[in-house]
């Protein structure tokens, strides 16, 4: 039997993911970044592509999985030196179907749960966009302290002057509060 291709140039805008795991579907393709509105919300930009390359089926235990790996690069802000960060977003995906929370409690560890009615359709961009967001970083930062603008003064082993007289102004407050008790 041969798996029911899903991709037609462009990608579909929504997927019975019911039928299409049925069938033993597949997604691949590119999906432009500014089309998930949440995800750039969070970016520094909204350039670039996530590949899509994602199959569907049922298993042995006769769960309904969406299977894959989305593939981008993002660009966020530091949250340590406030300069730009490349970030790299390998994402495996791994989805077992749920009609309900009862049915969401009996799926397989190996398996994240994705809620959706038997005849219900989700859109490709909701789908992707959800585990892209899930993925990010919480806090990013770069990685190497040496990449990040706020470490060079740690280098040097000076504070900066600035830095120096916000202690100073730290500590004239400390002093003034112990006299006043």
């Amino acid at each position: 039997m041969i798996p029911r291709l899903m991709q037609t140039l462009p990608l579909p805008e929504k997927l019975k993911l019911w039928q299409i795991a049925a069938e033993n579907g597949s997604l691949n393709g590119t999906l432009a970044l500014a089309a998930l509105p949440r995800l750039v919300a969070t970016l520094n930009r909204s350039e670039g592509q996530v590949a899509i390359a994602l199959t569907t089926g049922i298993d042995a235990q006769g769960v309904r999985f969406i299977k894959g790996v989305l593939h981008t690069e993002v660009e966020l802000i530091c949250q340590r030196c406030l300069g730009l960060l490349r970030w790299p977003l390998e994402v495996t995906v791994s989805l077992g179907l749920a009609r309900d929370e009862a049915e969401i409690d009996r799926l397989p560890d190996e398996y994240e749960p994705l809620l959706l009615a038997e005849g219900g359709s989700i859109a490709v961009t909701d789908l992707v966009e959800d585990e892209l967001l899930l993925a990010l970083p919480q806090i990013p930062r770069h990685d190497d302290v040496r990449e990040c603008a706020a470490h060079d003064e740690a280098r040097s082993g000076e504070p900066a002057p600035e830095s120096r007289q916000t202690f100073a102004a730290l500590a004239s407050l400390l002093q003034d509060s112990q006299r006043s008790h």
